[in-house]
Formats: structure tokens, C-alpha cells, sequence
């Protein structure tokens, strides 16, 4: 136990000896007075005097113990929390054997003495003794208790500081986060000496104690907002376990933070509130520093038309401008980057960018209140081949600038060359209207250059490095060197189409050609047996469109009837388990697309840096070819199916890298890298403009950057052939980081437990929930009342004496 006043005990108990002076000062003595017919009264008399004696000293004690009250409840005694039961169970037995010790006295001075009564009182007052005696040392002597109330006994202090986006709202002219560092700052302030204390964010640090409180003063100044990092929980959680390693009894944490839900929900599953209701004596401290009306302008994700355009391409970016608060007007405006050679390049410790930019767009539009609205921006211009950085911005002042600008990346592609290969009596065209529409090739923006050459041709071609992707429409039996040669091109990186159709086979099975080691390694599995079907019941069946080739059908795939394109004929295809030439390396074989029948319709194969789409059934059967029964009717007279799935094939076989191009925070951006067009290593330059360049090598074929942890442009530098050579990416922020949205009491109650935590958001609430937390319970009201009742009891005891 321990006291707020220790020195009132001293006073009080000098106040205590008060009574007992004028007692004994103010005894009337007895005066002498021989009267002999009185003699008989003498022995009555000596009886008499004893019991008022005895009632006197009762009275005496009942009004020292109710000075004695005053004093203690002057003196503010409190217990910790945790051990108030016990110090409220050893009162109500002090008490109690208080009051059996009275009747025992007053029993035994009685004439008639009840010995037996005597002496069940006696062995009641005893035990009443002995178990306030053991419940005295047990409870001072516990190495697990925790008296709190000694305000300077040493802490362990866990300090978790919300480090994300969302604390970079300003308001009052104050950051969140410049707001709970100060806070954070003051609280070091507040601890006893000898203290320890850890500081921890949600930026996925490891925590640790600090050396000593200018430490972690220099460790708080030093935290940066994290734009990738874990949630408020898990930050407690970590920190936690640091706690458990500290030797003091008293444990506190503290949670500075805006109390936006996004920093809290979605990860911890309420595991943090279990892992603080197994420990009661860790005290918790919420830190309200947000705001609860916040004015906000933002951006959504910028959604282009495209990523990959030609020299004389042009695209479209759209976003929507959303803002919480009333309604406002903004401009926003678009710029895009010129390229410039001679940046990025560090300069005094600083990185800088390329300053020119093609002459801006800018819109403005008006937002209504807690509303949002679309915006899209045309781009046009004639390009040179390279990569271009862009941002769309809102101008203009507002409480939270790092959702107020986007970033996109684009790239000006030389047209990819590919190379479609057909027996002389096969039709390619519906594939050759894909690589380029006669539109495209008239302005100079298609995506594809293509050349066609017969399978014979085919045979004799040596050079197949030189295409980005090959497509073998319905191949008649190709010789083992042929497929040795494809095997390698798609190891080096290229993408091989394969189309199977009637010419594979031989006598109503597969040719053998088909079924050597070579052509099993590219086709990715064995030909089986043709399925035939003579209803229009089995058509193509797509279950699982998140691979790219269905991307250009996301979105609208419940619109397409598959069922009203019929497949009659089709092979089917045993995935086997080929393994590279050094006979260690597994070449994996997915199913991207079944039948009705949930046959393999298109299988995909990975050999090395380049992969095999194979389609069992093919896509050049019009009308009725050589006389025969069409396998399918794929191509009908608005083939959009087909022609939307052919699409998504073709893209994905020249392997580009578009979807690395724009990447949230956190993704690694992997972008394809050929050795013979491009360096085999680069500087990366951080958005960052005081962060040094790191060097990225190419590894199979690619370049795979992971520490993408800031919203920005990240530029690759390189040197090829003497020329120096720029890509790279741009990242964004997710539209649920800057989500200000704030969260519930009844959601924090299920994250930290209902009645756990005290929650504060100014200082002096701190300092008066730190001080109860320490003092620990009092037990004020509870001396009071027991005054109220010695008070009554003194009352009718001095009332039955002086009547």
C-alpha cells in the first residue's frame, strides 16, 4: 500500500493522543466521605465505577479510531488495481476483528463472566490476527504484485507513433504526425528516472528499448511517415513482446494516432485484444491527435488507355477528383516529361530530374460536397521510342498534399515484330487482322508489324531472334530440328503460338512428329486421342479470367455467350512433366482455358525466359476447308469472342511488360530486359531526391526492382553500345492509404477490449489518468464510510452515557 500524503499519518497520529490528554486531564476526583450508613453501597459502588470505566474506554477508543479515520482518509491510501480485492478484504477483517475484540473486552470485565463466551470471542479475535497478519506478508512480500501509487517507481513505457499517409493532414497549421511526435516528445517528460522506455511505428521496424530518454527523444525526431508498413496492432503486438523483456513491474503504452479505421482494421483479427486481456497489468494510453471534420481533396488511380503506344500513338488518362468537406472548385492539370539524356544525375547529394515537359492540360471542375467526379485528359503527340513519366496534380493548398498528385508511366514502342507461319492451304488472316487493322497500319500506330511466311518457308529460316513472338496456325508435321529450334527461341525469350488443328493429324491420331521429346517440351504435354462432339453442347468454358490473355474480356465476360460458338472437334492434350535439358528443372504447364467438356482448350508452358500457348482446336476454319466438317464455329459472322481472346493471347506472347509500368506502393515492378537492346545493369533513382542511386542487375532476362516504398517516378539509367539508355516505372499510393474516414468506438473496443484502454487527446487528461493509473485504486470513499458508522456508533454510546 502506499500513500498520496505519508506526512498527514505523522500529524494524525499526534492528534490522536487529543482525547486521550483531556481524558485523563479533565477526571473529576473523588472526593473522601466517611458515612457509615452508606458502607452496605461500597462494594455496588466498586462494580459500578469499573463498568463506566470500561465504557469510557470504549468511548476513548471509538473516538481516537474515528480521528485516527480522519487522518488515513487525509492521507489518500491506494492499492493497485489488480490487488484492490485483497486490500478490501484485509480492511472488512480488520474491522471485523475489531468489533469481536470490543464485545471479548466487554464480556470479560462483566461481573457475571461467560467464560465459554470469552473464550469463542478469544479464539475469533486470533484468528482474526493471525489470517490479517498472513494476508499482510503475503501481499507486501508477492514479487507479482504491483503497488502502484509510488508515482516514482520506474516504468517500461511502449511508445507507438501511427507513421502512415493519412498523418500528413494538416490542420491548425500542424500536421497529425508532427502533432503525436511532439506529443511523444512530451510524454519522455513524464516519466519516472531510471524509466524505460521503447518507441515503435507502423513502419514495420523492429522496436527496441532506447539507451535512455534523449535516445528515444532522437528516435522519435527521426521517424518518417511509412508508406508501407503494418497497421496500429501489429505495431502494439511487436512492441509488447519488447515489454515483456523489461524487468519493471509497471507497464505502459501508449497509441498516438489519428484514429482513421484504415490504420487499425483488416489485419490484427482482435488478436491484440486477447493478447492484452492476458495481461491486466499492462496499462494502456490512447492518443487522439486526428480530426474529426478533416477538408480533403484527392485523387483516384489514373486509368490509361493505354500503356504501350507507337511513335504516332495517342492515349487517354482518367481519374476521379473526390473531395471531403463542402464543395470547392480545383484546376487539374496533366503534364508529361520530355526525355532528357542527361537526367536523372546526382548533383551535391541531390538527384535532378528532367525539368522540360510537353506544354500542360488543365481542367477545372467542380466538386460537390463529399462527392467526387470524373475528369479524363487526351494525349497526343508525335513521339520519339523511349519511356515518359507523367503526373496529374490538383493545384491549390490542401490538408493532405500526398494524395493530390498521380503518377503514370507510358512507353513509345517501335511496332513488335512477329511472324505468322501457315501451310498453303490454311487461312490466317483473322489472326493477321489483329496484328494490325488497316486502320492502324495507315496512320502508323499499330502495336505490330508482322510477317507471313509458309511452313516450308518456315523450315528454312535460320534468325527467329529477330521476331517478339511467332504463331504457327494449324502446322502441318514439323521435323525434330524445327522443334529443337523453337525450344531454344522460347528459352531466349520468345512467345510461340501454337494453333492445332486437322493437319496434326495422321489416320485420326497425331501425327508422330507431335509425340517426339522436342515437340512434347514445346507443346507442353502429349496430343491424345481427337474429341469429337456432332451437338452445338461443347463450346469453351472459361472459369478463372484473371491470367493476362482474358484481360481484354474482364469486365464484360458475363455478356459473353460462349455457347453460341459450338466446337465439334479438338485434341486433347496430357500435361506431362518434361524437365529442362540439365534434367533438374521442372518446365511448368498450366491450364488457362477448358472446354465444356473441362478438356484443355489453351495450355500455357513456361521454357526459360519465353512461353508456349497451345490451342487445341484452331482458328482458321472458314466455311468448309478441303471438302472437310469445320472443327469449330469459332468464326462466325461476328467472331468478337474469339477475336477479344486472340487479343489477350497475342499481348501476352510478345511478353510485354505494361502492367510493371504503374504499380502501387509495395509491388515489385518486374520489366522485361533483353541483353541484345538493352544494358545488363542500371542506376535506380528514387523519387526521393536525397537518396542515393542503387545499382539493379538483369537477371533472367528481367529487371526486378523490390524496394518500391515511395508514391513517384522510379528511373532506371543505363549505358548500351556508348548510348545511354532510360526506363523505369511509377508507383501510387492505394486509394484506402489516404482513406480519412475515422473509426467507431464500438470498432476499437473490438480491436483493444471494451473498458481496456483510456482514451485522451489533450495532455492534462494524460497527466490525470497517468497519476490514477500509478496512484492505483484509493480507498477514500471507503474510510469515509467507516467513519460514518464509527461517528453513529459514537453518538449512541456517549448519548447512553451522558443521558
Amino acid at each position: 500500500m502506499t500513500w498520496a500524503n505519508f506526512g498527514i499519518l505523522g500529524i494524525g497520529g499526534l492528534l490522536v493522543s487529543v482525547p486521550i490528554i483531556l481524558h485523563f486531564l479533565f477526571q473529576p476526583k473523588p472526593i473522601s466521605v466517611d458515612f457509615p450508613a452508606l458502607r452496605f453501597l461500597k462494594q455496588k459502588q466498586q462494580i459500578t465505577r469499573s463498568r463506566l470505566r470500561l465504557k469510557h474506554f470504549a468511548l476513548l477508543l471509538i473516538r481516537c479510531l474515528l480521528i485516527a479515520l480522519i487522518a488515513l482518509a487525509l492521507a489518500g491510501p491506494s492499492v493497485a488495481s489488480s490487488e484492490f480485492g485483497n486490500w478490501l478484504t484485509l480492511g472488512g477483517v480488520g474491522t471485523s476483528g475489531l468489533i469481536v475484540g470490543l464485545i471479548a473486552l466487554v464480556a470479560y470485565f462483566r461481573s457475571n463472566k461467560n467464560w465459554l463466551l470469552i473464550g469463542v470471542l478469544g479464539v475469533a479475535f486470533l484468528g482474526h490476527l493471525i489470517f490479517g497478519g498472513v494476508s499482510i506478508a503475503r501481499i507486501m512480500g508477492s514479487e507479482s504484485t504491483n503497488l502502484i501509487g509510488d508515482t516514482q517507481a520506474p516504468v517500461a513505457a511502449l511508445i507507438v507513433i501511427d507513421s502512415s499517409p493519412r498523418m500528413q493532414l494538416e490542420y491548425e497549421n500542424e500536421t497529425r504526425f508532427d502533432k503525436a511526435k511532439a506529443f511523444g516528445q512530451w510524454l519522455l517528460t513524464q516519466f519516472p528516472r531510471d524509466s524505460q522506455v521503447c518507441i515503435a511505428a507502423t513502419d514495420g521496424d523492429s522496436p527496441f528499448f532506447s539507451v535512455d530518454v534523449g535516445a528515444a527523444d532522437r528516435r522519435i525526431a527521426k521517424i518518417e511517415t511509412s508508406y508501407v508498413g503494418s497497421k496500429i496492432p501489429s505495431a502494439v503486438e511487436k512492441g509488447l513482446e519488447t515489454l515483456k523483456t523489461s524487468a519493471h513491474d509497471r507497464k505502459e503504452v501508449y497509441v498516438l494516432t489519428d484514429l482513421t479505421a484504415e490504420s487499425w482494421t483488416g489485419e490484427s483479427s482482435k488478436k491484440l485484444a486477447r493478447q492484452l486481456s492476458q495481461n491486466p497489468e499492462y496499462s494502456l494510453f490512447v492518443i487522439d491527435v486526428g480530426v474529426d471534420q478533416p477538408n480533403n481533396f484527392s485523387l483516384g488511380q489514373l486509368q490509361l488507355s493505354k500503356v504501350e503506344i507507337s511513335t504516332d500513338g495517342d492515349f487517354s488518362v482518367q481519374t476521379q477528383a473526390s473531395r471531403v468537406g463542402p464543395a470547392a472548385q480545383r484546376t487539374i492539370v496533366m503534364q508529361v516529361e520530355k526525355v532528357d539524356p542527361s537526367r536523372p544525375v546526382v548533383r551535391d547529394g541531390k538527384t535532378l530530374f528532367s525539368e522540360e515537359a510537353f506544354q500542360p492540360q488543365s481542367k477545372v471542375v467542380e466538386i460537390r460536397e463529399n462527392g467526387s467526379t470524373s475528369t479524363e485528359f487526351n494525349f497526343s503527340q508525335r513521339l520519339e521510342a523511349g519511356t515518359y513519366h507523367g503526373s496529374v496534380s490538383i493545384e491549390g493548398k490542401d490538408g493532405l498534399a500526398v494524395d493530390d498528385r498521380r503518377y503514370f508511366t507510358f512507353r513509345v514502342n517501335e511496332a513488335r515484330q512477329t511472324l505468322v507461319v501457315h501451310p498453303t492451304n490454311v487461312n490466317p488472316n483473322l489472326l493477321l487482322s489483329i496484328l494490325a487493322t488497316e486502320e492502324s497500319i495507315a496512320d502508323g500506330s499499330n502495336r505490330y508489324e508482322y510477317q507471313v511466311a509458309t511452313q516450308s518457308e518456315f523450315v528454312e529460316m535460320d534468325e527467329l531472334d529477330l521476331f517478339d513472338a511467332i504463331f504457327l496456325v494449324d502446322p502441318k508435321p514439323i521435323p525434330e530440328t524445327v522443334w529443337t529450334r523453337l525450344g531454344g527461341y522460347v528459352e531466349g525469350g520468345g512467345g510461340l503460338g501454337l494453333f492445332l488443328g486437322a493437319n496434326a493429324n495422321n489416320n485420326g491420331v497425331a501425327d508422330p512428329s507431335f509425340l517426339t521429346d522436342d515437340a512434347k517440351r514445346v507443346i507442353g504435354g502429349v496430343l491424345d486421342q481427337q474429341w469429337f462432339n456432332e451437338t452445338d453442347d461443347l463450346f469453351l468454358s472459361p472459369k478463372e479470367i484473371s491470367h493476362p490473355i482474358f484481360k481484354p474480356i474482364q469486365g464484360s465476360e458475363t455478356a459473353i455467350l460462349w455457347n453460341r460458338f459450338p466446337v465439334f472437334k479438338h485434341w486433347g492434350i496430357i500435361p506431362d512433366a518434361t524437365v529442362n535439358d540439365d534434367e533438374t528443372t521442372s518446365l511448368p504447364t498450366q491450364t488457362l482455358l477448358q472446354y465444356s467438356n473441362r478438356e484443355p482448350a489453351i495450355v500455357e508452358r513456361t521454357i526459360g525466359s519465353g512461353r508456349v500457348l497451345t490451342m487445341t482446336t484452331p482458328i482458321s476454319d472458314f466455311g468448309n476447308p478441303d471438302g472437310r466438317k469445320r472443327w469449330n464455329l469459332l468464326i462466325r459472322t461476328r467472331p468478337v469472342p474469339l477475336f477479344l481472346l486472340l487479343t489477350g493471347m497475342v499481348s501476352h506472347l510478345v511478353q510485354t511488360d505494361a502492367d510493371s509500368l504503374n504499380v502501387q506502393v509495395g509491388q515489385v515492378s518486374a520489366l522485361k530486359n533483353d541483353l541484345s537492346q538493352n544494358p545488363d545493369s542500371y542506376q535506380v533513382f528514387s523519387p526521393i531526391v536525397d537518396k542515393p542511386p542503387t545499382n539493379l542487375n538483369s537477371v533472367d532476362g528481367q529487371i526486378r526492382f523490390r524496394f518500391n516504398d515511395s508514391p513517384g517516378h522510379y528511373r532506371f539509367r543505363g549505358v548500351f553500345d556508348e548510348q545511354v539508355a532510360l526506363r523505369g516505372f511509377s508507383s501510387n499510393l492505394a486509394d484506402e492509404a489516404t482513406n480519412l474516414t475515422r473509426i467507431g468506438p464500438s470498432e476499437l473496443d473490438d480491436e483493444l477490449g471494451a473498458g481496456r484502454y483510456q482514451l485522451a487527446t489533450e495532455k492534462n487528461e494524460i497527466s490525470r489518468q497517468q497519476g490514477t493509473t500509478r496512484r492505483g485504486q484509493e480507498l477514500y470513499p471507503f474510510i469515509i464510510i467507516m467513519m460514518l458508522v464509527i461517528l453513529g456508533l459514537e453518538f449512541l454510546m456517549a448519548n447512553r452515557f451522558y443521558a
